[in-house]
């Protein structure tokens, strides 16, 4: 199976968690290749992936995005520490639902703890990498963005 195939099931396991796990109504863009170097955010959340490939899983969005987010799913705005770790969760969230997606097409993949990162970063290297932009009624949007660094199984 060549990396495309691979990174194409990384990519729709990230979608699928997307949709189970934000437990409110969103638009799923398209998926485009991410070819940049560099990322600046307000806010946003990175949870690395081991195993058969290891990356990044980033979630990118701004406070007001999040924190809306967390009222629409919870009943009330986040912010601060509170804020800080419901990003956390969803990252954590998202990222284990993509490990047990990954496992059914049998691949294992572990992943790190979150990192909340604001600000300007630096994204090298990677052999592959993938934005799709979800709209969120009302909120505004978030994106995911995948990284592929290596590829042991192939």
């Amino acid at each position: 199976m060549s990396l495309n195939e691979r990174a194409n099931d990384l990519l729709e396991g990230a979608m699928a968690s997307a949709k189970q796990v934000l437990h409110v109504p969103i638009a799923m863009g398209e998926p485009e290749p991410f070819t940049k170097s560099a990322l600046h955010s307000e806010m946003c959340v990175l949870i690395g992936f081991t195993g058969d490939m290891e990356g990044q899983l980033i979630i990118d969005g701004g406070t007001q995005a999040f924190s809306g987010l967390g009222g629409a799913m919870f009943g009330m705005a986040l912010e601060g520490e509170m804020l800080h770790s419901f990003v956390g969760e969803i990252a954590n969230m998202m990222a284990g639902n993509l490990c047990t997606y990954m496992s059914l097409k049998e691949r294992k993949l572990d992943i790190t703890p979150p990192t909340i990162l604001m600000g300007d970063m630096k994204l090298f290297p990677f052999v592959a990498g993938f934005s799709v932009p979800i709209g969120i009624e009302q909120i505004g949007q978030l994106n995911i963005v995948l990284l592929i660094h290596t590829d042991k199984a192939g």
